[in-house]
C-alpha cells in the first residue's frame, strides 16, 4: 500500500489541508518535521481514520481528532487514495458529529472508489465497507499499525508482544490459518472414523443382543459373553445355528402329522356335504322343470311372429328412404330461389362501388402537394409549443439579459463594502476555547462546594439520628434489666406440672396406699391432692407476658442497632476536611466576570463570522451571476436561430395559422386515404361474394336433378319387395313394422324358454347319476371332527412359523455380526497411521507444537534471520533476537529473546535500553517487511511511517539507524520517519514541513 493523496477538513489542526505523497518521487525515504503540537502525529491518524475509523494509537478516540476551531456544521472529513497492487482506490470517510442547533448525533459516512478510467463506487455503506478494506490490505487496524504505521508508544509492541499477539499477526501476513484448517479436516476425519467404529460396535452389541435363544439353556449361557469379544462370538456362533436346525426339524415332522389327519377329516365332511347339496338340488330344479313346460303354447305364437318382424325389414329400410329424399327435395328449391336473389342484390352493389372508386381517383394530384407540405413541416408540427414558446421568450430574453447586468453591478460594489468593513479581522476562537475552560472548571469548583454544604447538612442530620438511636437503646436495655429482675423474682418450683393436671388425676383414681409408684418405684404412703394447680397456672402465666415483653424489646434493640451501624457507614463515607469547603459565591462572582466576558468575545465574533459568510455568499454570487449572464446571451442566439429556421422551411410567420394549415392538410389526405382504401376492400369483397353465391346456386342445381333420379329409383324398389313378400297394401306392411321395435325382447324371451328347458334336463340327469343311491352321515358331527383337527394343525404351523421367523432372524443378524467383525477388523488396522498422525498434529508430540505453530515459527525464524543482518550492523555484532525454545502458556515458540555476544548468554528482550530496544524494534519490522514481501502472503508492504525513536541513540548508532532506513531506498519502499532530532534534517534530502498558524497547520514538501 502506497499513499498517493490525503486531503484533511476540520481533522485536528487541519481544517482544510492536502499532502500530495507523489511528490516524493524516487526519493523514497522522507521526513516529517514540525514543531510540537504542530500534528505530525495526525497524519498518521488520518491515514489510520481513513482506512479503519481509527486514531493511529488507542489513547484517542475518534471524537478527539476533530478540530475545536471546525465549523458547527460542517463535517470532519479525510479523503485518502492510495495504490495497491496495481490499482489505484479512494477513500472517502466522514466522522460522526453533533451538528450545531441538534440535539442528536449525525452518523459518520464512508465510500470507497477504485479507479477505472474514472473513479467506481465500490462500498457506501461503513459496515461493509470496513469489511471491503480490511480484506483489500489483508490486515486489521492493529496489525496496521505494527507493520505499515510505527506510531508512539506502540513501536516495540511486536517485538515485546506475546506468543498468542504474534500469532495472530504472522497467520495473516502468511495466511497460517490452512494448516490450522487441515488439522482441523484431519481432526474431524478422525473424529468421524472414530464415531463410526464406535457405531459398528453398538450395532455388534444389538446385534449380539437379538440373537434368539429358543429357550435354551447353553444358548443363554452363550449370551452373557461380551459383545466387544469379537474372537469368542465367532467361535460361539455356529451353535446358535446347529441348536436352531434341530429344533426345526422336529417342528417340521409335528406338522406333518397335523396336515394328515386334518385332511382325511377334511374329505370326509366334503363328501357328505356335496351329497347333501345334490339332494336336495335334484328336487328343486324337477319343480322348476314342471312350472317352465306350462308356457310352452305362448312360446310357439310368438316364434310365428318373429319370422313375419324379419320378412319386412328391408321394406322398412326402403320406406324410410323415400321420406328422407322427398325432403331434402323440398329444402333444396328453397334454398334455390334464396341464392337467385342474394346474387341480385350483390350485382347492383358492385356496379355502385365501381362508379365511386373512380371519382375518387381524379383528386390524386390536390393530395400529393398537401403531403409535400406535411413532411417538410412535420418536425416544426411536432414541437410546435417549444416554437409558441421562442416567439414568446424572444422579448423576456431581452428584458432578463439587461436585469441581470443591473444586478450584477450591484452585487460588486456591496462586496467591495463589506470587505472594507471587515478589514482583514478574524475570529479569536482560542480566547474563546480558554473562556470556555476556564467557566467549566469554575462550574465544576462551585458544584463541588455547593454539594460539600449538602453533604455537611446531610452528615449533621446522620450525627443527630445517631444520638437518638443511643438514647432510645439505652432505655430499652433498662426496660430489659427490669423485665429480668421480676422474671427472677417468680417462684419455678413445680411450673412444669402445670400442664400434667389430668394425668395426674388419672393415676391417683388408680392408685391405693401401699401401692408401688409407676413413676418413681417408691412406696405409696399417700394419695391427696397436695399441688395448688391455680398457682401453678398464674405463675406461668406471668412468665408468658415477661418473655413476651422481652421478646419485642428485643427486636425493637436489634432494629435500632442495625440502623445505628448503617448511620456509622454513611458517616464514614464523608471527608470531614471536604464539608469545611463550602464558600461559593466569590467563584460564582469569578464566573460571573468570566461570562460577560465571553459574551463579548462571541458577539464580536459573530459579526466577524457574519461578514466572512457575507463576503462569501456575496462572492459565490456574483460568479453565479456572471455564469448566468453568459448563459442568458447564448439563449437569445440560439433563440434568433431557430426563428430563422421556422420562417424559412414553413413560409408562416405565425405559429398558430401554420398549426391550422397542417392539421386541414393532414385531414385532407388521412381522409383520402381512408376513402381509398375503404373502397378498394369493398369491391374486393363484393367480387368474392358474388363468386361464392354463383357456385352456391350451380352446386344447388345439381343436387336437384340428382335427387329427382334417386326417388323414382326408390319407388320402384318398393313395389318389387312387397310383390315378393305377398303385401297387397301399405297398410298391412305399416302394422307388421310396427312390430319390428318388440323383435328383440320377442327373440329373448324364446331363447330364454328354449335354454332354460335344455339346462333343467342336464342338470336333472347329472345330479341323479352323482346320488347314485348313497347313504348320507351325520354332518354336525364331521364338523366338529374337522374343526378339532384344523385347531391342531394351525397350532403346529404357528410354532413352526414362529421358529422359522426367530431362525431366518438369527441368520440375518449372524451375517450382520460377521459384517461388522469384518469391518471393525479391517477399519481399525487401516486407520492406526491416521490417528497417530492427527494426534501429532494437534501437539502430542516431544514439542507440544500444533502444525500451524509449526509453520509460524518457521517464518518468524526467517523474520529474526532478516532482522538480525540489520540488527548486527546497528549494535556492531553484539545483539542477535532469538526465538525462545521452552513452552509458554497457550503457544509455544513465539516469544523472541535477545543473544548477547558480551557476555555470551541470551537475554529477556526487556532488558534492553530504551535505544537498543528502538533498533531492534526497526530491524524486526524490516525483516518481517522483506519476509512477506517473498512470501506475498496478500499483503502488500509498499509503504512504512515511524513516529519517533530516534532521540534515544547516540550519535554513532544513529548513523547506523540511518543507513540502514536509506539502505531502504534501493527496494522501492516508501519510509516516513516523525522526529525532531536535528541530524536527521541534514541526512534525509526530503521533508514533509508541518507549519502552525495560529490554530491551524498547514504541510509542504521541502527538497533539501
Amino acid at each position: 500500500m502506497r499513499p498517493l493523496t490525503l486531503k484533511l477538513t476540520n481533522f485536528g489542526p487541519f481544517l482544510d489541508e492536502t499532502i500530495d505523497f507523489q511528490q516524493i518521487n524516487n526519493d523514497q525515504l522522507f521526513l516529517i518535521s514540525g514543531k510540537t503540537g504542530s500534528g505530525k502525529t495526525m497524519i498518521f491518524d488520518a491515514i489510520v481514520f481513513a482506512l479503519f475509523g481509527e486514531a493511529s494509537t488507542k489513547d484517542r478516540n475518534e471524537g478527539d481528532l476533530r478540530s475545536h476551531f471546525a465549523d458547527g456544521k460542517s463535517p470532519m472529513v479525510v479523503e485518502f487514495e492510495f495504490e495497491l497492487r496495481d490499482c489505484i482506490y479512494k477513500i472517502n470517510r466522514q466522522g460522526a458529529f453533533v451538528k450545531e442547533g441538534n440535539k442528536n448525533k449525525t452518523l459518520g459516512q464512508l465510500s470507497i472508489y477504485q479507479l477505472e478510467d474514472t473513479y467506481e463506487l465500490r462500498e457506501s455503506k461503513v459496515n461493509a465497507g470496513n469489511q471491503f478494506i480490511r480484506t483489500l490490505l489483508g490486515v486489521n487496524s492493529e496489525q496496521f499499525r505494527q507493520l505499515f504505521i510505527l506510531p508512539q508508544g506502540e513501536f516495540k509492541r511486536f517485538l515485546l508482544s506475546k506468543s498468542i499477539e504474534k500469532q495472530e499477526i504472522l497467520r495473516t501476513l502468511f495466511n497460517s490459518q490452512r494448516f490450522e484448517e487441515i488439522q482441523k479436516l484431519l481432526n474431524d476425519d478422525v473424529k468421524e472414523v472414530r464415531a463410526n467404529i464406535e457405531k459398528r460396535y453398538h450395532t455388534l452389541e444389538t446385534d449380539w443382543m437379538d440373537l434368539d435363544t429358543f429357550d435354551d439353556t447353553v444358548l443363554k449361557e452363550y449370551k452373557e459373553v461380551s459383545s466387544r469379544q469379537t474372537d469368542k462370538i465367532k467361535a460361539l456362533i455356529p451353535q446358535f445355528k446347529s441348536i436352531g436346525e434341530s429344533i426345526q426339524n422336529d417342528l417340521l415332522a409335528a406338522e406333518k402329522r397335523s396336515i394328515e389327519k386334518f385332511e382325511q377329516a377334511e374329505n370326509l365332511l366334503n363328501r357328505n356335504l356335496k351329497l347333501q347339496d345334490a339332494m336336495t338340488s335334484l328336487e328343486q330344479n324337477k319343480q322348476k322343470q314342471e312350472a317352465l313346460l306350462s308356457n310352452e303354447n305362448h312360446i310357439k305364437n310368438q316364434i310365428k311372429l318373429l319370422n313375419e318382424i324379419t320378412e319386412v325389414r328391408p321394406l322398412s329400410n326402403l320406406l324410410d328412404s323415400k321420406e328422407k329424399l322427398l325432403k331434402k327435395h323440398e329444402e333444396i328449391k328453397k334454398d334455390k330461389t334464396e341464392t337467385k336473389a342474394v346474387i341480385s342484390n350483390l350485382q347492383r352493389q358492385l356496379e355502385d362501388y365501381e362508379k365511386q372508386f373512380e371519382k375518387h381517383q381524379k383528386l390524386s394530384e390536390t393530395i400529393e402537394k398537401s403531403k409535400s407540405f406535411i413532411e417538410n413541416s412535420k418536425i416544426f408540427y411536432n414541437k410546435f409549443d417549444k416554437y409558441k414558446d421562442i416567439y414568446q421568450q424572444r422579448e423576456n430574453l431581452n428584458y432578463t439579459y439587461a436585469e441581470l447586468k443591473s444586478t450584477y453591478e450591484q452585487q460588486k460594489q456591496l462586496l467591495n463594502q463589506y470587505i472594507e468593513k471587515l478589514n482583514d479581522r478574524e475570529p479569536d476562537y482560542k480566547r474563546n476555547e480558554q473562556l470556555n475552560e476556564k467557566i467549566h472548571q469554575l462550574d465544576y469548583e462551585i458544584k463541588v462546594n455547593k454539594q460539600n454544604e449538602l453533604n455537611k447538612n446531610e452528615y449533621q442530620d446522620l450525627q443527630k439520628r445517631q444520638t437518638n438511636i443511643t438514647n432510645q437503646t439505652e432505655h430499652i436495655n433498662s426496660e430489659m434489666r427490669a423485665l429480668d429482675a421480676k422474671y427472677e423474682a417468680i417462684d419455678k418450683t413445680n411450673i412444669d406440672l402445670n400442664n400434667k393436671q389430668d394425668m395426674i388425676s388419672k393415676l391417683q383414681s388408680v392408685l391405693a396406699i401401699g401401692d408401688t409408684c409407676p413413676l418413681c418405684g417408691n412406696e405409696i404412703h399417700e394419695i391427696e391432692h397436695h399441688i395448688d394447680f391455680d398457682e401453678l397456672t398464674k405463675r406461668h402465666s406471668q412468665l408468658d407476658h415477661i418473655e413476651q415483653q422481652r421478646l419485642k424489646l428485643k427486636e425493637q434493640k436489634i432494629k435500632y442497632e442495625s440502623e445505628w451501624h448503617h448511620i456509622s457507614e454513611q458517616l464514614h463515607r464523608f471527608n470531614l476536611d471536604d464539608l469545611e469547603k463550602t464558600n461559593y459565591t466569590e467563584l460564582e462572582l469569578t464566573k460571573d466576570n468570566l461570562l460577560k466576558e465571553k459574551r463579548l468575545l462571541e458577539e464580536e465574533n459573530e459579526v466577524i463570522r457574519n461578514l466572512q459568510e457575507k463576503i462569501f455568499n456575496l462572492r459565490q454570487k456574483s460568479h453565479e451571476l456572471e455564469l448566468d449572464l453568459k448563459t442568458q446571451q447564448f439563449k437569445l442566439d440560439e433563440n434568433t436561430l431557430m426563428i430563422n429556421d421556422f420562417e424559412n422551411t414553413t413560409q408562416y410567420t405565425d405559429v398558430d395559422k401554420f398549426i391550422t394549415a397542417y392539421d386541414n392538410s393532414l385531414v385532407k389526405v388521412n381522409d383520402y386515404q381512408k376513402q381509398y382504401e375503404w373502397l378498394v376492400q369493398q369491391l374486393q369483397e363484393s367480387k368474392n361474394a358474388l363468386s361464392l353465391e354463383m357456385n352456391n346456386k350451380a352446386h344447388l342445381d345439381n343436387t336437384e336433378e340428382s335427387l329427382q333420379k334417386d326417388i323414382k329409383e326408390a319407388d320402384h324398389k318398393i313395389n318389387n319387395e312387397m310383390n315378393r313378400i305377398g303385401f297387397t297394401s301399405l297398410k298391412d306392411v305399416e302394422h307388421t313394422i310396427n312390430e319390428i321395435p318388440n323383435k328383440t325382447k320377442i327373440e329373448a324371451e324364446i331363447n330364454k324358454f328354449n335354454q332354460e328347458k335344455q339346462q333343467f334336463e342336464i342338470i336333472i340327469k347329472q345330479l341323479e347319476t352323482e346320488i347314485n343311491d348313497q347313504e348320507l352321515r351325520d354332518i354336525n358331527q364331521l364338523k366338529k371332527d374337522y374343526e378339532q383337527k384344523k385347531i391342531q394343525l394351525d397350532h403346529a404351523k404357528a410354532v413352526l412359523s414362529e421358529h422359522n421367523y426367530k431362525l431366518e432372524f438369527n441368520n440375518k443378524k449372524i451375517d450382520n455380526i460377521y459384517a461388522v467383525i469384518k469391518y471393525l477388523e479391517k477399519e481399525l488396522q487401516e486407520q492406526q497411521e491416521v490417528f497417530q498422525l492427527a494426534e501429532v498434529l494437534s501437539g502430542k508430540n516431544e514439542q507440544k507444537l500444533t502444525l500451524e505453530n509449526f509453520v509460524l515459527i518457521y517464518y518468524l525464524e526467517r523474520i529474526l534471520a532478516h532482522a538480525n543482518q540489520r540488527l548486527s550492523l546497528m549494535t556492531g555484532e553484539r545483539y542477535q533476537l532469538v526465538r525462545r525454545e521452552q513452552t509458554s502458556k497457550g503457544y509455544s515458540g513465539l516469544e523472541i529473546d535477545v543473544f548477547d555476544s558480551h557476555s555470551n548468554k541470551k537475554r529477556h528482550i526487556t532488558s534492553l535500553s530504551g535505544g537498543e530496544t528502538f533498533q531492534a524494534s526497526l530491524a524486526l519490522a524490516l525483516g518481517l517487511s522483506e519476509v512477506v514481501q517473498q512470501e506475498s502472503g496478500g499483503i502488500a508492504l509498499d509503504s512504512m511511517f515511524i513516529d519517533e525513536g530516534f532521540g534515544t541513540l547516540d550519535q554513532e548508532t544513529l548513523e547506523t539507524a540511518l543507513d540502514t532506513l536509506l539502505s531502504l531506498k534501493s527496494s522501492g519502499r516508501m519510509v516516513g520517519i516523525i522526529s525532531h532530532v536535528s541530524e536527521l534534517k541534514q541526512r534525509i534530502p526530503l521533508i514533509l514541513e508541518v507549519q502552525t498558524e495560529q490554530y491551524q497547520s498547514k504541510t509542504k514538501f521541502i527538497k533539501q
